[in-house]
């Protein structure tokens, strides 16, 4: 699982766009946590590939290019430890 954070300007549609390409490049969403604060929004989804083909690094570029979107970064995932 991957996790990713999206800032971009709040507009009609704009989870929508973003969501939609994620899907179209080959990648669900398992989760989305999203914070918006007026104008601008933060949006986090943890994503994982379809299949061993689809690569983060290419999506990426990819959302940052939607309309609206200011930035697009990768966070860690916390590992969960064995008890």
């Amino acid at each position: 699982m991957t996790r990713i954070q999206i800032d971009f300007a709040v507009a009609e549609g704009a989870v929508l766009r973003i969501i939609g390409l994620v899907e179209r490049r080959g990648f669900r969403v398992v989760g989305i946590v999203m914070d918006e604060a007026g104008p601008t929004a933060a949006m986090t989804l943890d994503i994982q590939p379809r299949d061993r083909s689809r690569r983060t690094e290419i999506l990426l570029p990819q959302i940052r290019r939607i309309h609206g979107v200011t930035a697009v970064h990768t966070i860690p995932v916390p590992q969960a430890s064995a008890a």
